[in-house]
């Protein structure tokens, strides 16, 4: 079981995969993986040596720029066709695999506990993978492990192996979430 202070040290990894799962196209968002790698490393945690390795590589290494970024993105998480990977939990957990089912409305009863709410006019639905990640974050930052924690395990832990390996099968077109797809899994490691 993952201490307080490891899931608090994970709050700048939590807040860098965030923005690339909400906003990529941001300016300076590929900076943020080397950030979000030298954050997981510091909360330890059970981390596999290989995990080590391959988050070391990214911190010491460069990243790609804002566009591949963007562009990568696009390729792998915008549309709907069979290459399209889905980051809202209730398309993975659903019968019918679509969107705004159990799990979202879930997750929204969990950010309205926390005293949250999505800006007015947000179409992004509450089990997305960013707004989880961002939801993690929160709680880090207020110290509120307890909430952070269940909330990992009951919503973003098992998310994460199935967005992972979605991401790895995309092989080269995936670019920089390769290494974002190590991210989530040292975090997944970290917090096991």
């Amino acid at each position: 079981m993952p201490t307080e202070n490891t899931f608090s040290a994970l709050q700048p990894a939590f807040d860098a995969l965030a923005l690339l799962f909400l906003q990529p196209e941001t300016l300076g968002a590929a900076a943020q993986l080397p950030h979000a790698a030298e954050a997981i490393l510091e909360a330890g945690g059970s981390l596999p040596q290989t995990s080590r390795n391959r988050l070391d590589e990214i911190a010491a290494g460069t990243p790609g720029s804002d566009l591949q970024l963007a562009q990568a993105y696009a390729k792998l998480f915008l549309g709907v066709g069979e290459k399209t990977i889905p980051l809202c939990e209730s398309a993975w957990t659903s019968a019918q695999h679509l969107l705004c089912q159990g799990a979202e409305l879930e997750c929204r009863r969990i950010y309205e506990d926390a005293g949250l709410e999505l800006a007015g006019g947000s179409v992004v639905p509450e089990d997305h993978l960013g707004l989880m990640l961002g939801f993690l974050a929160v709680s880090a930052l207020r110290g509120d492990v307890r909430t952070g924690l269940s909330f990992y395990q009951t919503h973003a832990a098992p998310l994460i192996p199935a967005i992972t390996e979605a991401i790895r099968a995309r092989g080269k077109d995936a670019g920089p979430y390769l290494d974002v797809a190590d991210l989530l899994d040292g975090i997944h490691q970290a917090l096991s």
